[in-house]
């Protein structure tokens, strides 16, 4: 469904929805842990749906009330998972949801499930490569028809190997798994790991259900044509997994809120004079996403927190050059911020976003363009050359990010711009329209 948003800056506070990308994680060990687990949380998302639908097919109890989720583990048998039928497939409809899928593929193996993801939108498209490779090479099995992905066999314990250039999730997923096989296993990661941040999130959950992991680096001779330093090396993180672990998180606890849900009215406040306030935030989270105050304060935006609240207001705002490649979501908000700062902005590593539900990376420079700015795209880069914003019609492909970035573009512009997508931003943030238009005008 289209919307028209008014043009002009904003002010107020916002209560951020619960981090999802806490919500996948907690919510997959609680199922395979032995206790009920009650977890405290604000909204969920399409993506946390998705989730909780697959974790239900394979035999978890999860519900919801108010600010609640309550989970069910999955029923044991003399302290053991269950046992499926080979007879039995199980349909696993993860939607759209890439984090749903790449942290499930591993707990069907753990389980020995036989299971069918089915996929929707551009979610068949996105690499899985070479995970399900490695995943095969450990007992599973994977069979492909259109968007559905068949999974079969047990994973075993053993010498794991991934890049650490294509999706952090693939790490995830093991690290969420791999503790729980019989037997110890050891999980090489090929350097450079990007989105590290999401990875140590991944470990900070896994401390929260008891389970440490030991983290060391493996050192070796630089690949052609990288500077690896004076002596030339690269060092391949390298986890050592001991296995036999069950899950204990806490019976009762809070996820916390979301940054890159924030993200988008952090970038409003750095276009208002009078500012955003956001409530429900920990500010000593390990989320990624919470480089947004970090990158904002450097482009001349005020910060400010005190008393689990943090405001952002606008300065005089200036372009520079940024590497998100630890955090490429940031990139649509920050960019419609930065159309509005003096001198161009340069944002790096963001390659990836060509891969998510949209080519995020030219959308975000046909948005810019549609509203009177001038952004060039190279493989994994967008340079913007700062300006005004003007009014116009913009294109969401769909795609959640992107229409929180028109939403952010409005509090900047001269004109009204309308998007042809709103209902998007549910796969992420369900209540943002409402968020948003709750702050006020001015």
């Amino acid at each position: 469904m289209s919307l028209t948003i008014k043009a002009g800056a904003r002010t107020g506070l916002v209560r951020i929805p619960s981090s999802k990308s806490e919500l996948h994680r907690f919510l997959i060990l609680a199922a395979l842990g032995e206790e009920p687990v009650t977890i405290r949380k604000r909204g969920v998302s399409e993506d946390i749906q998705a989730t909780v639908r697959c974790l239900t097919a394979l035999g978890a109890k999860i519900s919801e009330e108010a600010e609640l989720l309550s989970v069910e583990p999955l029923p044991r048998c003399e302290g053991r998972l269950p046992r499926f039928s080979d007879n039995q497939i199980l349909s696993l409809p993860v939607a759209e949801s890439g984090t749903s899928l790449r942290l499930l593929l591993p707990v069907a193996g753990l389980l020995g499930a036989s299971v069918c993801f089915i996929r929707e939108g551009r979610l068949a498209e996105r690499p899985l490569e070479p995970f399900l490779s490695e995943l095969k090479r450990h007992g599973m099995i994977f069979r492909e028809e259109g968007d559905k992905l068949y999974a079969s066999g047990r994973l075993k314990s053993g010498l794991y190997r991934l890049p650490g250039n294509i999706s952090s999730q693939y790490v995830s997923g093991l690290l969420l798994v791999l503790p729980l096989l019989k037997g110890d296993s050891v999980l090489r990661i090929d350097w450079p790991l990007e989105s590290v941040p999401y990875v140590k999130l991944t470990e900070w959950t896994l401390e929260a259900a008891g389970i440490k992991l030991e983290h060391t680096d493996l050192s070796r001779p630089a690949p052609k044509g990288v500077d690896g330093g004076p002596l030339s090396l690269v060092f391949d993180p390298l986890y050592w997994i001991s296995g036999g672990h069950i899950p204990k998180l806490p019976a009762d606890f809070r996820a916390g809120g979301d940054y890159s849900g924030a993200a988008a009215f952090f970038c409003m406040g750095a276009l208002s004079p009078t500012g955003i306030v956001v409530e429900g935030l920990d500010p000593e989270s390990v989320q990624g996403d919470k480089a947004i105050l970090d990158i904002l304060s450097q482009m001349g935006a005020e910060v400010a927190s005190a008393n689990g609240m943090i405001a952002v207001r606008g300065g005089k705002l200036k372009g520079g050059i940024f590497n998100l490649s630890d955090t490429p979501d940031l990139a649509p908000v920050l960019a419609m911020a930065a159309a509005n700062a003096e001198g161009n902005t340069l944002f790096r590593g963001a390659g990836r976003l060509r891969l998510k539900e949209s080519d995020r990376l030219e959308g975000i420079a046909a948005q810019l363009k549609a509203l009177g700015i001038q952004a060039e795209t190279k493989q994994d880069a967008i340079l913007i050359y700062g300006g005004k914003l003007q009014g116009g019609e913009v294109k969401t492909l769909g795609d959640h990010r992107l229409a929180m970035a028109a939403a952010v573009a409005a509090c900047g512009a001269e004109g009204n711009i309308s998007l042809d997508n709103e209902g998007c931003v549910a796969k992420s943030y369900t209540a943002f329209w409402k968020d948003f238009g709750e702050l006020t005008l001015g």
